[in-house]
């Protein structure tokens, strides 16, 4: 009988894992937001922004906002136990930040709600699927003012070289029928992240930037993480290098200014 393909449940499931969530929960201190976060955030947001952290975790990065002055913050994210894990950690340090749980794909926000988004860690190539990935970034997008950014990263398929053989394997894999069955398209697949199977997909820059214009949005930035910043010790050693990106919702003009 074929293995069940992977689908928003595998996910759900994944994240729910009780070591993804002891780890997420320690990187909130034990990690905190990356200095390249940092720098993009500190370029493109302003402290009176109002930011929506997707796939936000146990509130790393938020919190991390949080804690260097955007005030305007919240999360999401498909996991119960990461929300249940955010809510009670700003309780404990007495920030006032907005958790829910929620899908990327239908974000439960109005039009033009946020100046700012974030989409951390790989988190978006965490969702199966193209077509689905398109339609998060499409949400992300209607969420979004005229102006507003999206910083968020993905992992390079190119990059580093020393996987350029694993991609010509799986590339023969999948002309030949051969690949892993639950997987959905080419450069996808089932890691162990936290010692859970965890569905990934690693795309390649233009494939981004494709899924990016399509969404009605503007890639305004993008660099590998090594060569924006040096990032400290526990992040490089809980986090690959990666392709940090920043996406812009055209203006619509002047009328369409954001107010705080």
């Amino acid at each position: 009988m074929a293995e069940q393909q992977v689908d928003t449940k595998f996910v759900r499931e994944c994240w729910e894992d009780p070591s993804h969530l002891t780890d997420y929960v320690e990187a909130v201190d034990g990690v905190g937001l990356w200095e390249s976060e940092r720098v993009l955030v500190s370029k493109y947001l302003s402290k009176t922004d109002r930011i929506l952290d997707v796939g936000c975790g146990a509130g790393r990065a938020t919190i991390g906002l949080y804690r260097l002055g955007y005030l305007k913050v919240r999360g999401v994210d498909l996991s119960r136990g990461m929300i249940d894990h955010a809510v009670s950690l700003a309780d404990k340090g007495g920030y006032p930040i907005p958790f829910e749980v929620g899908d990327a794909t239908d974000l439960q926000y109005d039009e033009r709600s946020f100046n700012g988004a974030l989409f951390t860690a790989q988190g978006f190539m965490c969702i199966p699927g193209a077509d689905r990935r398109l339609a998060a970034l499409r949400e992300i997008r209607r969420v979004l003012r005229p102006g507003g950014h999206l910083i968020f990263t993905t992992h390079e398929r190119h990059a580093p070289p020393e996987f350029a053989s694993f991609w010509e394997e799986e590339t023969a894999r999948w002309e030949n029928g051969a690949q892993d069955r639950r997987l959905l398209e080419f450069g996808d697949r089932i890691a162990r992240d936290s010692g859970v199977p965890t569905y990934i997909h690693i795309p390649a820059r233009n494939e981004v930037a494709k899924t990016v214009a399509e969404a009605g949005l503007v890639v305004v930035e993008d660099a590998m993480r090594s060569h924006m910043s040096s990032e400290n010790e526990a992040v490089r050693w809980t986090s690959s290098d990666c392709r940090m990106w920043v996406a812009q919702r055209p203006s619509d003009g002047p009328a369409a200014t954001a107010e705080g």
